[in-house]
């Protein structure tokens, strides 16, 4: 170990004795430790192949030191295997059931519910869970992460001053700012040595996420009291001697030009902690920044191993079969090659070369005795070897219970039997589901629900732009106040912006108390989602559950099919038992299978009593609202009212009742709200 005075990071960057035992504790202790875990050894070893056994990776024959003619061909089992286990499990529902744990948190619930669909949709989490299911499958675990993400970066302008001079100007820009679940590379991922799972029994107390980032981006990213509290992160160089730093080694593989290796140490026990290093700088040290203090991050296995961290894959599981398969069929390619191009018997005296006996169309050797030369006849493959590679593909049938072959195959019978068929050749995927869901699903959901409780709860605030006397500035503030979401802070005036959350095939209202009604509709409907619409009565958060489903989905075209058979079925006792079944409603569930809206079919004169209908409610819904409002009591503003429906409120406003109201009556602030709202 070089002497303080030798160290060349010393000569700026001089940690504090607390930064000092952060250094000692992420590089020397839990990062060697980690690291260098026989679990994690044993597993590293197995990734690679597996990665070149699912990839069908072949070696060049001139490395191997094989002939041109010598085969090196790879049976592509373990990727067919893979891929048809991902093809299944990718159209499976995993979304979880959000359920309060009390009366009061019902309401809640639903609205969270919509929420968690609408941050999977814009985190894009269902690319996430493909990579989950290849890394889990392939590597047999896999590693996710749930934080808050911020993608910011800095982008210029040009603008032109009074005087025609230009000037560029630099302002951040957000390109991403919500919660965000990521797939993990294993290889960048280290964990408790001591730990089974990521949470329960054996749980990791701590654990490491490696980066390797330009040395550029880490400056983007580590400007700010946010991330360098202590405006360490001006220390961090890319590179550089090995003798230039005391704790850290660069490590091979990187470019020490341009890269920074960056580690974030997540420590659950004994405290929770949250510690930064790069290149032998602490960036940061201190809590953990999530509400949940747990470690954010999830782990799914293929086989679960109950004693190991890491799970088994199947690849590892294929591995011998593979080998053996990839043994056969290499050596009937090269008896095939052989009998095409034959070797020949020649008489001694015969001066022929190499040449002379390549098989060629046209081809003649000019010999004296027509019998000096002789091709090698070779007999046929004897019927052991095709039993021998069938007894292959059973063995990877009976290791996996997958056989991508049957599942590629058209099956006889209705829909029903099909079904039950794919099911049964299907329990391993089931059981794998099963396992996702129990054990990663339900911790993703716990800590994406934290995530949002703790990040949508304070609303955004977004500084209004212009001249604070102009008429503009003014019109804004004022419907701003309206509403309910000015502020104003050192003098300048801001706007709160809450989430705005997306719902398909249904509406969110709200009655007169405030509470969220779903309702059901066409198309896309949104909402904001105001803290009180979400936030749980109950401190301990909200319940994950699964519904109890034994099935795997089957596919659109066969659910068709069940539903006509059902349809075959219940039509007709529909038909003969007066109110026993709707036709209509049996009828529209199969025109919806084919993903037409019903109401598009429905005559005009139908369509039209239905809007009738829905612009009766509105209004009959605006009369009751005005006696509420003039009694003094909060209504909010009604989500998607249609004009008629503001248009009662507006002309009940004009009444010589309301008019009688003094100008600063709370009633007339009520009504303002309310119709400013809509």
């Amino acid at each position: 170990m070089p002497q303080d005075k030798d160290i060349g990071i010393r000569k700026e960057y001089q940690p504090t004795d607390k930064e000092k035992e952060a250094l000692d504790h992420v590089y020397r202790n839990r990062y060697l430790a980690m690291k260098d875990a026989p679990d994690r050894i044993e597993a590293q070893r197995k990734w690679d192949k597996a990665d070149r056994q699912y990839e069908t990776w072949r070696q060049n024959r001139a490395d191997i030191h094989k002939e041109e003619w010598q085969s090196n061909h790879v049976v592509p089992l373990t990727f067919s295997v893979i891929e048809t286990a991902k093809s299944e499990m990718i159209d499976q529902n995993i979304m979880p059931l959000i359920i309060g744990r009390g009366s009061e948190d019902i309401p809640r619930a639903r609205i969270m519910y919509h929420t968690f669909k609408y941050t999977w949709e814009v985190a894009n989490s269902d690319l996430m869970m493909y990579d989950v299911y290849n890394d889990l499958l392939v590597r047999g675990t896999a590693i996710t992460q749930e934080y808050y993400k911020q993608d910011k970066r800095i982008i210029q302008s040009v603008e032109v001053d009074d005087n025609r001079k230009t000037k560029i100007t630099e302002r951040d820009v957000m390109d991403y700012d919500n919660v965000y679940g990521e797939i993990v590379k294993l290889e960048d991922f280290f964990v408790d040595e001591k730990a089974r799972s990521m949470r329960g029994a054996y749980a990791a107390r701590d654990c490491i996420r490696r980066y390797i980032i330009n040395i550029d981006d880490f400056k983007n990213f580590f400007r700010g009291p946010v991330w360098d509290p202590m405006n360490r992160a001006q220390y961090v160089k890319a590179g550089g001697d090995i003798n230039y730093y005391e704790f850290y080694k660069p490590p091979d593989g990187i470019d020490k030009s341009k890269d920074v290796e960056v580690l974030w140490y997540w420590a659950k026990y004994p405290k929770d902690r949250l510690i930064i290093v790069a290149n032998d700088v602490v960036v940061k040290d201190g809590p953990n920044p999530y509400k949940h203090k747990e470690l954010p991050f999830c782990r799914a296995v293929d086989v679960k191993r109950p004693h190991k961290f890491y799970g088994k894959g199947e690849a590892e599981i294929l591995e011998s079969v593979q080998d053996e398969n990839n043994t056969l069929r290499r050596m009937i390619i090269d008896r095939n090659h052989l009998d095409i191009d034959k070797m020949f018997l020649v008489s001694n005296r015969l001066s022929l070369s190499d040449e002379d006996l390549i098989a060629r169309p046209h081809g003649m050797i000019p010999v004296d005795d027509p019998n000096a030369a002789k091709p090698v006849e070779y007999n046929d493959i004897p019927r052991s070897v095709e039993l021998s590679l069938k007894h292959l593909e059973d063995d990877g049938t009976i290791s996996t219970g997958i056989n991508p072959r049957s599942q590629s195959l058209p099956q006889a019978g209705s829909a029903t039997e099909a079904a039950i068929l794919k099911e049964s050749t299907l329990k391993r995927i089931r059981l794998k589901l099963w396992l996702i869901r129990k054990e990663f699903m339900v911790d993703l959901a716990r800590l994406r629900v934290s995530n949002i409780i703790q990040f949508y709860s304070q609303p955004k605030l977004e500084q209004i732009v212009g001249k604070a006397d102009s008429e503009d500035y003014k019109r804004e503030v004022d419907k701003l106040k309206a509403q309910g979401l000015y502020e104003e802070i050192e003098g300048k005036g801001y706007g709160r912006k809450y989430p705005r959350i997306s719902m398909k095939d249904s509406q969110m209202e709200f009655d007169a108390a405030g509470k969220p009604v779903e309702t059901s509709g066409r198309g896309y409907s949104f909402f904001n989602l105001k803290p009180e619409f979400f936030l749980p009565e109950d401190k301990e958060g909200y319940d994950i559950r699964f519904e109890a489903d034994t099935n795997v989905q089957i596919s659109k075209a066969l659910q068709q099919s069940k539903n006509l058979e059902l349809w075959d079925r219940v039509m007709q006792v529909a038909q003969t038992v007066p109110n026993s079944y709707d036709p209509i409603k049996l009828t529209d569930r199969i025109i919806r299978d084919n993903d037409i809206d019903p109401y598009e079919l429905r005559p005009a004169e139908v369509q039209q009593t239905e809007q009738e209908q829905r612009l009766g409610m509105a209004v009959d819904l605006a009369g009751m609202e005005n006696k509420m409002m003039i009694q003094g009591k909060q209504v909010p503003a009604t989500a998607y009212a249609p004009p008629a429906h503001t248009r009662i409120h507006i002309e009940f406003m004009h009444s010589d009742q309301f008019q009688k109201l003094p100008q600063d009556s709370p009633i007339v602030q009520v009504f303002t709200d309310h119709v400013v709202g809509e």
